[in-house]
């Protein structure tokens, strides 16, 4: 049995350390805060890995909340489309431990607002599927169970370190547009999706 528990436990520390590691080595970038590691594609397209950390409340399950470890991977187009990955762990931490579920999604929205949809494995109640929106630092939910007696219908509510994420305005630059009264040539840059050349300097 104590062997048993290791293997379950190991997914659960996996993403404990990585969040520990992340906070303390990759520094804070932008103002938002320490989680994000943002890069910017060719097209325009920001994707963003974020390690984050929650608190989560089910019906019927009292007051007191499961913590939730987790992994986000986005994409987000300059007009704010956004997709991507999310897994997860939870646990109960209060008055003992016990590890929750264990969650993979797949999120398709706007930087704000995602509609989520996804599964796993509940280590008390076996599979599961799952729908719900998130928005910044938020999260609505509901989980199917459906290998269970009773009510098998599971809402929840979280709020975690999960921001807004940003748009990319400002990363194609316009080729040269001309000379201007000097004989120097003028550049523009996209500026909100548009080529902006008072703006810009060469």
């Amino acid at each position: 049995m104590q062997i048993k528990k290791l293997i379950l436990l190991i997914p659960f520390l996996l993403l404990v350390s990585l969040s520990k590691n992340s906070l303390a080595g990759l520094g804070c970038y932008g103002k938002g805060g320490c989680y994000d590691l943002v890069s910017t594609g060719s097209t325009g397209t920001l994707t963003t890995n974020r390690v984050y950390a929650g608190l989560k409340w089910t019906l019927n399950e009292g007051i007191k909340p499961q913590a939730v470890f987790g992994f986000r991977h986005a994409r987000t187009e300059s007009n704010g489309n956004t997709n991507g990955g999310d897994i997860s762990i939870s646990a109960k931490i209060i008055d003992g431990f016990q590890l929750g579920k264990l969650r993979a999604k797949y999120f398709d929205g706007k930087e704000k607002v995602q509609g989520e949809v996804g599964g796993g494995f509940d280590f008390t109640k076996g599979l599961f599927a799952g729908v719900g929106v998130h928005a910044p630092y938020s999260l609505i939910g509901l989980d199917l169970h459906p290998f269970i007696n009773g009510n098998k219908l599971e809402p929840y509510i979280q709020i975690d370190s999960i921001k807004k994420y940003k748009k990319n305005h400002n990363s194609l630059v316009c080729s040269p547009s001309g000379l201007d009264q000097f004989g120097a040539y003028q550049y523009g840059a996209y500026i909100n999706d548009t080529c902006d050349s008072a703006n810009t300097q060469p």
